[in-house]
């Protein structure tokens, strides 16, 4: 048996047999697309729960209250006598809005004065108070024309003439690449790829860190071999395990959760293969500089979240300060998440994907010396 081979052999085993290296590489990603999936399975905010205050009692607010009720965005918290009853319900979050239809309503309206609605949003939460405000705004807008249309209509217009001169600018809004404005579609993959990122490295400063003991150190100056040759039969036993985890793990979100992917597989493949590589490499440069397998874990878990917010799902990239997209341009992370979304939403080619391919290939080499340092680092290896 050759040298190689038997460096080969040991790492796999120790991948298979070592609980925290199992659990962390190979049950961990899809743990994580699991969880991820499930909670972004709807992919939309419904039926948010609003308070209705009637303050008029007339027959269009009544109208009004039911055109709101009609979007499948929003539902019936309660029907309320003041905002106060809202401000309660907010925050024992039983409502997240709150719409006041005043007294007089239907009497201005009528006279077509502008009828004033009040909305009044529960702020602490930005996701639902954008998405409560865009409904109600667009009912009430819509509510408004269809009220002038209708005066319009008893002074003798036609229907269509009417519904023209009481909306006379009709925006046409068409989504490209995600319609639905569906959320898991935008974000699942690339939570997957954070995870894949994470578990790699976690479980290649593990395994390396696991060389530094004296007992292991001596075991692999026993088996001989140069420091190149035993990096590559650690890199080439943990991608056995580890890629074809990953190969599944990222069609979860699009064959399980029903995401679309319009791109390639085949270059979706190779993009992965090149990442998850580098994230081998780069735990063993992470285990190089922390030591210990716990103070590892401890980085790993520190620099997780800044690297998350980077990436540009959690804010868009082009509104980042100058020194914050100048980092996101340069972590790999932010470019393979970037071809995925790409590649699912827009159907993009290797074409489109080059300038992002251009960072990950820029960085293969650095990671390579940087795994190469922490195994020599980390085991004494001086050849």
């Amino acid at each position: 048996m050759s040298v190689w081979t038997t460096h080969f052999r040991r790492e796999l085993r120790r991948i298979l047999t070592e609980r925290r290296i199992l659990l962390t590489m190979l049950a961990g990603p899809f743990l994580y697309a699991l969880v991820f999936g499930g909670v972004y399975w709807s992919g939309r905010i419904r039926k948010v729960p609003i308070v209705i205050v009637d303050q008029d009692h007339s027959v269009l607010s009544r109208d009004l209250t039911r055109a709101l009720l009609a979007s499948e965005n929003l539902s019936l918290a309660f029907y309320g006598d003041s905002p106060a009853d809202f401000y309660e319900a907010a925050r024992r979050e039983r409502a997240y809005a709150c719409v006041v239809i005043p007294k007089d309503f239907e009497r201005d309206t009528v006279r077509g004065r502008q009828g004033r609605v009040t909305v009044i949003l529960d702020g602490s939460n930005i996701l639902i108070g954008n998405m409560t405000s865009r409904t109600i705004s667009g009912t009430i807008a819509a509510y408004r024309a269809g009220a002038r249309a209708r005066r319009l209509m008893a002074g003798g217009m036609s229907r269509a003439q009417a519904m023209a001169a009481a909306a006379p600018i009709r925006p046409v809004v068409r989504p490209l690449f995600n319609p639905a404005s569906h959320y898991g579609f935008f974000i699942l993959a690339g939570l997957v790829l954070v995870a894949l990122q994470q578990v790699t490295r976690m479980g290649a400063a593990i395994s390396l860190s696991l060389d530094a003991e004296p007992a292991n150190r001596l075991e692999i100056a026993s088996i001989g071999g140069s420091a190149w040759s035993v990096l590559t039969a650690k890199v080439a036993a943990t991608s056995v395990t580890v890629l074809p985890i990953a190969y599944v793990a990222i069609r979860l979100p699009f064959d399980l959760f029903g995401s679309p992917f319009r791109g390639n597989w085949c270059v979706a493949y190779a993009l992965l293969t090149l990442f998850m590589l580098m994230q081998i490499f780069a735990g063993y440069g992470i285990s190089g500089i922390c030591g210990s397998a716990v103070f590892s874990l401890h980085v790993l878990l520190y620099v997780s979240v800044p690297l998350f917010a980077l990436t540009g799902f959690t804010w868009p990239a082009y509104a980042m300060p100058g020194w914050a997209q100048a980092v996101r341009s340069l972590i790999p992370l932010a470019h393979i998440a970037d071809m995925f979304r790409k590649m699912a939403l827009m159907g993009a080619n290797l074409g489109v994907l080059l300038p992002h391919l251009a960072v990950l290939l820029a960085w293969a080499p650095v990671s390579v010396l940087w795994g190469y340092w922490g195994l020599r680092r980390q085991t004494a290896l001086r050849r």
